[in-house]
């Protein structure tokens, strides 16, 4: 599954924002292409588009669990 990610600007109070999920990353890649020509620039402030690969669910990344059980 792979997540297309509005990241907005810190700076200029633009949000942030889950754009859409995909099980393709092709199609992912194509959103984010599409929001990237269209909406890089919103709310008066920049946007930057990024896709993410999402873990399985109900998964801790090891980084955070320092040998924590999960």
């Amino acid at each position: 599954m792979y997540m297309v990610f509005n990241i907005g600007c810190i700076e200029c109070g633009v949000s942030s924002k889950i754009v859409g999920l995909f099980a393709d990353k092709l199609k992912a890649e194509e959103v984010r292409k599409m929001c990237e020509d269209k909406h890089h620039w919103r709310d008066n402030g920049q946007n930057a588009f990024e896709v993410f690969e999402l873990p399985q669910p109900e998964h801790i990344d090891e980084e955070y669990t320092q040998g924590e059980t999960q």
